[in-house]
Protein backbone atom coordinates (compact mmCIF):
# COMPACT_ATOMS: atom_id res chain seq x y z
CA UNK A 1 0.00 0.00 0.00
CA UNK A 2 1.01 3.39 -0.71
CA UNK A 3 -0.05 6.96 0.82
CA UNK A 4 0.41 10.55 -0.69
CA UNK A 5 -0.80 13.57 1.07
CA UNK A 6 0.58 17.03 1.20
CA UNK A 7 2.84 18.09 4.11
CA UNK A 8 2.44 20.30 6.73
CA UNK A 9 5.92 21.39 7.31
CA UNK A 10 9.63 20.36 5.52
CA UNK A 11 12.10 18.46 6.79
CA UNK A 12 15.80 19.89 7.21
CA UNK A 13 17.29 17.98 4.12
CA UNK A 14 13.72 19.00 1.92
CA UNK A 15 15.15 22.50 2.21
CA UNK A 16 17.38 21.78 -0.15
CA UNK A 17 16.32 21.80 -3.73
CA UNK A 18 15.89 18.19 -5.33
CA UNK A 19 15.22 16.28 -1.72
CA UNK A 20 12.71 14.54 -0.81
CA UNK A 21 11.76 12.46 2.71
CA UNK A 22 10.27 8.91 2.18
CA UNK A 23 8.29 6.91 4.59
CA UNK A 24 8.37 3.08 5.42
CA UNK A 25 5.97 1.35 7.24
CA UNK A 26 5.40 -2.26 8.32
CA UNK A 27 3.02 -4.27 10.32
CA UNK A 28 2.16 -8.34 11.02
CA UNK A 29 -1.24 -8.94 9.52
CA UNK A 30 -3.37 -8.18 12.02
CA UNK A 31 -1.79 -5.31 13.40
CA UNK A 32 -4.14 -2.54 11.57
CA UNK A 33 -3.67 0.03 14.01
CA UNK A 34 -0.57 0.11 14.53
CA UNK A 35 0.30 0.79 10.81
CA UNK A 36 -2.11 3.17 10.84
CA UNK A 37 0.10 4.87 13.81
CA UNK A 38 3.50 4.34 12.54
CA UNK A 39 1.71 6.52 8.74
CA UNK A 40 0.46 9.10 11.40
CA UNK A 41 4.06 9.60 12.34
CA UNK A 42 5.55 9.29 9.34
CA UNK A 43 3.43 12.30 7.83
CA UNK A 44 4.04 14.60 10.99
CA UNK A 45 7.69 13.64 10.73
CA UNK A 46 7.23 15.54 7.00
CA UNK A 47 7.22 12.80 4.53
CA UNK A 48 6.04 13.49 1.07
CA UNK A 49 5.10 9.56 0.93
CA UNK A 50 4.86 6.27 2.56
CA UNK A 51 5.37 2.99 1.73
CA UNK A 52 3.46 0.60 3.46
CA UNK A 53 2.52 -3.38 3.98
CA UNK A 54 1.58 -5.82 5.90
CA UNK A 55 4.31 -8.12 6.52
CA UNK A 56 6.03 -10.31 8.66
CA UNK A 57 9.48 -9.57 9.77
CA UNK A 58 11.26 -13.00 8.42
CA UNK A 59 9.97 -12.25 5.39
CA UNK A 60 13.29 -12.11 3.42
CA UNK A 61 12.02 -9.61 0.09
CA UNK A 62 9.31 -6.77 1.20
CA UNK A 63 7.80 -5.49 -1.51
CA UNK A 64 7.27 -1.63 -0.46
CA UNK A 65 10.65 -1.75 1.37
CA UNK A 66 12.29 -1.78 -2.43
CA UNK A 67 10.23 0.21 -4.25
CA UNK A 68 10.54 3.06 -1.02
CA UNK A 69 14.49 2.54 -1.67
CA UNK A 70 14.32 2.26 -5.51
CA UNK A 71 12.41 5.78 -5.40
CA UNK A 72 14.76 7.55 -3.63
CA UNK A 73 17.60 9.42 -4.99
CA UNK A 74 20.70 11.13 -4.28
CA UNK A 75 20.41 13.24 -0.46
CA UNK A 76 16.77 12.02 -0.25
CA UNK A 77 15.74 10.36 3.35
CA UNK A 78 14.50 7.33 4.14
CA UNK A 79 12.18 7.65 7.22
CA UNK A 80 10.97 4.52 10.23
CA UNK A 81 9.88 4.77 12.51
CA UNK A 82 12.25 2.21 13.87
CA UNK A 83 14.62 -0.59 12.68
CA UNK A 84 12.37 -3.15 13.12
CA UNK A 85 10.04 -1.83 11.13
CA UNK A 86 12.42 -2.78 8.14
CA UNK A 87 15.32 -5.32 9.19
CA UNK A 88 14.87 -8.43 10.87
CA UNK A 89 18.65 -8.81 11.92
CA UNK A 90 21.89 -6.56 12.20
CA UNK A 91 23.08 -8.31 9.17
CA UNK A 92 20.36 -7.05 6.74
CA UNK A 93 20.40 -3.36 8.91
CA UNK A 94 23.76 -2.93 8.06
CA UNK A 95 23.90 -4.34 4.69
CA UNK A 96 20.78 -1.85 3.92
CA UNK A 97 22.77 0.96 5.71
CA UNK A 98 25.91 0.72 3.19
CA UNK A 99 23.62 0.43 0.20
CA UNK A 100 22.09 3.56 1.19
CA UNK A 101 25.12 5.59 2.01
CA UNK A 102 26.47 4.39 -1.71
CA UNK A 103 23.81 6.25 -3.25
CA UNK A 104 23.97 8.97 -0.49
CA UNK A 105 20.91 8.64 0.75
CA UNK A 106 20.01 9.25 4.59
CA UNK A 107 18.54 6.51 6.51
CA UNK A 108 16.57 8.16 9.87
CA UNK A 109 14.44 6.88 12.54
CA UNK A 110 12.41 8.56 14.90
CA UNK A 111 13.79 7.90 18.08
CA UNK A 112 17.42 6.44 19.04
CA UNK A 113 20.49 6.97 17.22
CA UNK A 114 19.31 7.39 13.94
CA UNK A 115 16.96 10.03 15.07
CA UNK A 116 19.67 13.30 14.38
CA UNK A 117 18.66 15.66 11.60
CA UNK A 118 22.35 15.58 10.77
CA UNK A 119 24.69 13.48 8.86
CA UNK A 120 28.30 13.36 8.80
CA UNK A 121 31.01 11.58 6.91
CA UNK A 122 32.31 10.23 10.36
CA UNK A 123 29.06 8.27 11.16
CA UNK A 124 29.02 7.00 7.29
CA UNK A 125 32.71 5.93 7.65
CA UNK A 126 31.94 3.77 11.30
CA UNK A 127 28.86 2.25 8.85
CA UNK A 128 31.02 1.21 6.40
CA UNK A 129 33.30 -0.15 9.19
CA UNK A 130 30.67 -2.66 10.62
CA UNK A 131 29.61 -3.34 7.43
CA UNK A 132 33.52 -4.58 6.44
CA UNK A 133 33.52 -6.06 9.69
CA UNK A 134 30.25 -8.14 9.38
CA UNK A 135 31.55 -9.18 5.63
CA UNK A 136 34.79 -10.49 7.99
CA UNK A 137 33.16 -12.71 10.40
CA UNK A 138 31.05 -14.35 7.77
CA UNK A 139 34.24 -15.05 5.55
CA UNK A 140 36.39 -16.13 8.52
CA UNK A 141 33.37 -18.60 9.80
CA UNK A 142 33.34 -19.62 5.69
CA UNK A 143 36.58 -20.40 5.91
CA UNK A 144 37.37 -21.87 9.49
CA UNK A 145 34.84 -25.03 8.07
CA UNK A 146 36.64 -25.26 5.28
CA UNK A 147 39.41 -26.16 7.58
CA UNK A 148 37.79 -28.08 9.79
CA UNK A 149 35.97 -30.39 7.11
CA UNK A 150 39.88 -30.59 5.53
CA UNK A 151 41.30 -31.82 8.58
CA UNK A 152 38.56 -33.99 9.21
CA UNK A 153 38.81 -35.78 5.99
CA UNK A 154 42.50 -36.24 6.21
CA UNK A 155 42.40 -37.71 9.53
CA UNK A 156 39.84 -40.42 8.48
CA UNK A 157 36.62 -38.88 10.44
CA UNK A 158 33.16 -39.12 9.22
CA UNK A 159 32.17 -35.86 7.54
CA UNK A 160 28.60 -35.81 8.00
CA UNK A 161 25.72 -36.33 6.77
CA UNK A 162 26.99 -40.27 5.09
CA UNK A 163 27.29 -42.63 7.57
CA UNK A 164 30.50 -43.91 7.54
CA UNK A 165 31.24 -47.95 7.71
CA UNK A 166 34.89 -50.13 7.48
CA UNK A 167 35.94 -50.99 4.16
CA UNK A 168 35.77 -54.35 5.17
CA UNK A 169 31.43 -53.94 5.55
CA UNK A 170 31.40 -52.32 2.22
CA UNK A 171 33.01 -55.02 0.32
CA UNK A 172 30.42 -57.51 2.04
CA UNK A 173 27.47 -55.41 0.92
CA UNK A 174 29.02 -55.14 -2.20
CA UNK A 175 29.94 -58.71 -2.51
CA UNK A 176 26.49 -59.35 -1.40
CA UNK A 177 24.77 -57.72 -4.13
CA UNK A 178 26.91 -59.54 -6.91
CA UNK A 179 25.77 -62.64 -5.55
CA UNK A 180 22.21 -61.25 -6.50
CA UNK A 181 20.66 -60.28 -2.93
CA UNK A 182 18.13 -57.32 -2.55
CA UNK A 183 19.05 -54.37 -0.82
CA UNK A 184 16.35 -55.46 1.87
CA UNK A 185 18.10 -58.69 2.19
CA UNK A 186 21.85 -56.91 2.66
CA UNK A 187 20.21 -54.72 5.32
CA UNK A 188 18.82 -57.63 7.31
CA UNK A 189 22.38 -59.40 6.69
CA UNK A 190 24.45 -56.60 7.71
CA UNK A 191 22.58 -54.13 9.79
CA UNK A 192 23.61 -51.18 7.95
CA UNK A 193 21.06 -48.81 6.87
CA UNK A 194 19.43 -48.91 3.14
CA UNK A 195 20.72 -45.59 2.16
CA UNK A 196 23.85 -46.42 2.97
CA UNK A 197 23.79 -49.52 1.41
CA UNK A 198 22.92 -47.88 -2.07
CA UNK A 199 25.36 -45.37 -1.66
CA UNK A 200 28.17 -47.73 -1.00
CA UNK A 201 26.68 -49.83 -3.98
CA UNK A 202 26.42 -46.98 -6.07
CA UNK A 203 30.13 -45.46 -5.56
CA UNK A 204 31.65 -49.41 -6.27
CA UNK A 205 30.29 -48.75 -9.45
CA UNK A 206 31.04 -45.84 -10.25
CA UNK A 207 34.78 -46.75 -9.28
Amino acid sequence: MTFKFKRKRLLLSEKYKGSKAIGYARAAHNEYEYLEEQIKLLKEEGCSLVFSEFISLDEEIKPQLNQAINYLTKGDQLIITQLDRAFKNKKDCLRTINKLINMNIKLRTLTGFFAAEESSKAVSSIFKILYDLENLEDKSLGERKKEQLLRRKLSGNNLGGRPKISPLKESLVIRLRNEGYSYRSIRSQTGIALSTIRRVILEGELK
